[in-house]
């Protein structure tokens, strides 16, 4: 692969881990907190640890990526291309949060906000698997999707977690640990192509 491709290529992969990791830790570290628990308690300990940790990772391998040769003008071209479909992803998904509050709150249904929000972002991962060349993303998607689905499915509504509604902490906690487990992938796999890229001849 020309240095160049690769150098955007784990750039992209090692962005894309840091984000996941940044949003899997939100979801996981809220739900621990509002579960309050002592198992809870001890569960956020190790999970701020492990979080730091890839973070740190994360960092070294976007500081090395960022000394691969640039791309040339062609390139930078269709970084562009990529970044207009890209926002127009995250557009349509802004648009669904939108109107799934709009939807939630006129039926009073407040409670299902949560979950449908988070199958909308589990829908959005398969565009951006396509757009980016990230097969592994229609797996993320897949399970993002999944979670909630199950919860409303199999957990009773009055269910709850600690003083937390399971409706709210499940999904959350499901679909954290789904985006961590795609986040190490991604960083896996940059880190690999990194390797590859030090190889590689001048």
């Amino acid at each position: 692969m020309n240095p160049s491709i690769l150098r955007r290529r784990i750039i992209g992969l090692a962005g894309g881990a840091l984000w996941l990791i940044a949003i899997s830790g939100a979801f996981v570290i809220w739900s621990l907190l509002a579960i309050g628990t002592p198992w809870a308690k001890l569960v956020l300990a190790v999970t701020v640890a492990v979080i730091a940790a890839i973070v740190v990772i994360n960092v070294v391998v976007l500081r090395m990526a960022m000394r691969l040769p640039k791309g040339i003008n062609g390139q930078k071209s269709e970084k562009k291309k990529l970044s207009r479909r890209f926002v127009w992803v995250v557009g349509a998904e802004l648009a669904a949060f939108a109107v799934i509050n709009i939807v939630a709150a006129a039926a009073r249904q407040f409670e299902l906000i949560p979950l449908l929000i988070l199958i909308v972002v589990g829908i959005h991962f398969f565009p951006l698997a396509r757009i980016f060349h990230v097969p592994r993303y229609y797996v993320t998607g897949l399970l993002f999707c999944a979670v909630p689905i199950i919860t409303l499915i199999w957990i009773p509504k009055e269910s709850v977690f600690g003083q937390v509604p399971a409706w709210y902490v499940v999904p959350n906690l499901g679909c954290g640990l789904v985006a961590s487990l795609s986040a190490v992938a991604g960083l896996f796999e940059s880190w690999q192509s990194l390797s590859r890229s030090s190889s590689m001849p001048e």
